[in-house]
């Protein structure tokens, strides 16, 4: 695997899982705003998704970061 792909899909899926967790939190708040006690079950598990989408997007940047400098540290090795 290249540098440039390595840990790319896990930043793609990550963030869009993080993106999908913001909109279920803001469906999670939006009934006390209107006046109502009630929130769907659905909706408070569906918030999960907002911090395992940022931890996703850490594990996709660290191994994206280890792969470019493994390849920076092959190339100075090759000169």
């Amino acid at each position: 695997m290249t540098s440039a792909n390595s840990g790319r899909w896990l930043i793609r899926v990550g963030s869009a899982s993080f993106l999908v967790g913001l909109v279920f939190v803001g469906v999670v708040f939006l009934p006390f705003f209107a006046g109502s006690s009630a929130q769907p079950a659905l909706a408070a598990v569906g918030t999960m998704l907002g911090p395992l989408g940022f931890a996703l997007i850490l594990v996709g940047l660290v191994r994206r970061a280890t792969a470019t400098n493994r390849a920076v540290r092959e190339a100075l090795e090759a000169d």
